[in-house]
């Protein structure tokens, strides 16, 4: 059975939606941070000697604790926000009225399926890595299916939901 995928202009419009609440979870995360890094640039004398390296080493502790909050945030999104709202939807996909099915047979994706697509498609190869990002991308916008790296990754694919409630 062959499986079409959703239109790319919803499954942007949902990546757009979740791509804002991972942000405000990863803001409302690294609060903390950003104060430590005010301190610091009020704290800080440039006269002192070393506190040119001082200020660096902030800096990279910083921006390490940023990109694992945002790995740790994008994860936890796209792996608990389908598990709480069922059927493979994050609140973008339920909005837009989408969700993630398995290319090959009717259904929802399995638990262990969502978390290859998730994490070792999604986060680590195409956020932490730059190019499987930049391939993901154009294989969305150019190939005839539409179907990202994670989604091919998992084999899965993005689907129109008819309804709310909806059983294939």
């Amino acid at each position: 059975m062959t499986r079409t995928c959703a239109p790319r202009t919803q499954r942007f419009g949902a990546w757009l939606i979740d791509s804002a609440l991972v942000f405000l979870l990863w803001y409302l995360c690294t609060g903390s941070d950003l104060e430590t890094v005010n301190v610091l640039m009020q704290t800080l004398d440039p006269t002192q000697p070393g506190a040119l390296d001082q200020f660096a080493q902030a800096i990279f502790k910083m921006l390490t604790a940023f990109g694992l909050k945002a790995a740790f945030c994008q994860t936890a999104y796209y792996c608990l926000a389908p598990a709480l709202l069922g059927r493979g939807r994050t609140i973008g996909k339920l909005l837009l009225r989408l969700r993630v099915a398995d290319a090959a047979v009717p259904g929802e994706v399995s638990p262990s399926r969502l978390v290859l697509r998730e994490f070792v498609g999604r986060t680590l190869l195409e956020s932490l890595l730059v190019l499987p990002g930049l391939a993901s991308a154009v294989l969305a916008l150019f190939s005839s299916e539409g179907r990202t790296l994670h989604d091919r990754l998992s084999r899965t694919i993005v689907v129109q939901s008819k309804g709310w409630e909806e059983d294939d």
